[in-house]
């Protein structure tokens, strides 16, 4: 995901020792019901749209030839900050234990805030990326989803079988190995977006799809 924090390094170490976690092993990508709970679900849907009026519209229809993480993948979205409510969630000590059993390495927050993405206007999309250096992990949670549920439009295309490898051979080929995942509202994505590449597939003029994006990093 696109992250607004400083870019901090991980260090070989961890980096190594997430690629052979259990969240690796399992191809590096997972959908989680009730995380957070319903209520905390809720409270973060009520933030997002609160602060919609802040949000910031990017467009770039630019290709991008970044062949690692980072590099500036073309877009069109609006994109909008974080508030108290996803700031509790972010600093949970809870959810880092939780999230470092699923990595098999510790993990904590890359900054003090997230963001949210809007992908509300017909053909918004993120293009193909690895995530930012010091967004190793990236916890997406789906607020709202008013597309069509048997649509791939806004859901998330990932490439499992090019894990930890460069993005040129997706690029000639997009469509060849991608999966995608379709989490519903209240459903939560974690990805280790530094080694599987994805991008968020165009919404097709239907519907609306409202996010929470958390980057983390792994530490020694």
């Amino acid at each position: 995901m696109i992250s607004n924090h400083a870019t901090i390094s991980a260090g070989p170490e961890p980096l190594r020792a997430l690629r052979e976690g259990p969240l690796a092993r399992s191809g590096g990508v997972a959908v989680f019901s009730s995380l957070p709970d319903a209520g905390t679900w809720h409270a973060l849907t009520f933030e997002a749209w609160s602060n919609y009026s802040m949000a910031t519209r990017q467009e770039s229809r630019d290709s991008d030839t970044a062949e690692g993480r980072g590099g500036t993948p073309p877009r069109a979205l609006s994109t909008g900050p974080g508030g108290p409510v996803q700031d509790a969630l972010y600093a949970a000590p809870w959810l880092h234990a939780y999230l470092s059993e699923l990595c098999g390495v510790p993990i904590v927050p890359t900054g003090n805030r997230g963001s949210y993405s809007y992908y509300v206007q017909p053909g918004d999309f993120l293009g193909l990326h690895l995530d930012v250096v010091g967004c190793d992990v990236t916890m997406i949670t789906v607020l709202y989803d008013a597309t069509d549920p048997v649509s791939p439009a806004a859901g998330l295309g990932t490439y499992r079988e090019h894990f930890g490898g460069p993005l040129s051979p997706i690029r000639s080929a997009p469509h060849e190995g991608m999966t995608i995942v379709r989490a519903m509202a209240g459903q939560t994505v974690v990805l280790l977006g530094s080694l599987v590449p994805h991008r968020t597939i165009p919404l097709d003029g239907q519907g609306q799809r409202v996010i929470s994006a958390l980057c983390f990093q792994a530490v020694a």
